[in-house]
């Protein structure tokens, strides 16, 4: 065999390897599977770790509160679901936003019955393409802080121009919310608080990645501009926090080993925003921060929530 055909070979196999591995990439961060994501809690149900029992303390502790049912119609058509949870006649509400391919009560845990038990009311809605949401693709905070501008309208309509809101997120929850604040927000929206965001989306693959895989991520780029139309550049909280008129507090975990917590300082350095604080958790990994130091965490964003709420 002539050595160019050995060459072209040799290309060609290189190019369906990175083609497979691309197309990969772009399933496993893109694609949200309901039913993959559905078994991935249930085989957790039976993990004996204490911050895994935590989590599930905390979905016992929502199942037990009065609750309503929201949905919305994002803008490309798909039903999302929240669940409401009033707390006495309050006008004060929390929107959490949970991260990626998991669920309120997961990424929040004991933060949740920490925002809760100081009064406020609470909207925990799923993100696109998860839990009771429908959709397909992940889009990082690009679509989801649309959609978070949704349930803040749907608060408004609720309430009347009397609803005061705080906006809070962990992992891409808390790029959406920093996302979120890139945009024009009403008034009823008083302060956003962010948990272990990432300066951007196409930081966090590289990060991710340790730099290797630089094709697939480029093919995995394509396929989702191709599919979920949106680009790396459409979900990047540093450039968001820049344009933010709104009060945030960033928190990250110390020992965050898949977000670094670099990124905070960055987001936090970037954000124009008229007040800005920060507090690291001493010790906790990624999406942590409330359940390895519970009673900091609440000295941390407590009285932030008060002095805006």
């Amino acid at each position: 065999m002539d050595w160019y055909w050995i060459v072209l070979i040799c290309f060609g196999a290189l190019a369906l390897i990175a083609l497979a591995v691309g197309y990969l990439t772009f399933r496993y961060a893109f694609v949200a599977d309901r039913r993959v994501i559905g078994k991935i809690f249930r085989d957790r149900e039976k993990d004996p770790a204490p911050l895994v029992r935590m989590r599930f303390a905390t979905k016992a502790y929502m199942d037990a509160l009065e609750r309503e049912d929201w949905t919305q119609t994002a803008s490309d058509g798909t039903k999302l679901a929240a669940w409401f949870f009033p707390h006495g006649g309050t006008n004060k509400v929390a929107v959490i936003c949970h991260g990626w391919r998991s669920l309120p009560w997961w990424d929040f845990g004991r933060a949740f019955d920490i925002v809760y038990t100081a009064g406020p009311a609470v909207v925990a809605g799923c993100q696109g393409a998860q839990g009771d949401s429908e959709g397909r693709y992940m889009t990082y905070g690009a679509k989801e802080s649309g959609d978070l501008l949704g349930w803040i309208e749907r608060l408004c309509d609720r309430f009347g121009g009397d609803v005061r809101i705080a906006i809070m997120g962990v992992s891409m929850g808390g790029a959406t919310v920093l996302c979120a604040t890139g945009r024009e927000l009403p008034d009823e929206v008083k302060c956003a608080v962010s948990d272990c965001s990432f300066t951007s989306a196409e930081d966090m693959f590289r990060t991710a990645s340790r730099g290797g895989l630089i094709v697939a991520r480029r093919i995995a780029e394509i396929l989702r501009q191709l599919f979920a139309h949106v680009r790396y550049a459409d979900a990047s909280p540093i450039d968001a926090v820049k344009r933010s008129k709104t009060p945030t507090l960033f928190v990250h975990g110390a020992a965050d080993d898949f977000i670094p917590p670099s990124m905070m300082s960055e987001l936090y350095d970037a954000c124009a925003a008229p007040e800005k604080a920060k507090w690291l958790s001493p010790g906790a990994l990624h999406a942590e921060a409330a359940m390895t130091n519970p009673d900091e965490y609440a000295e941390a964003v407590l009285p932030f929530l008060a002095k805006h709420l």
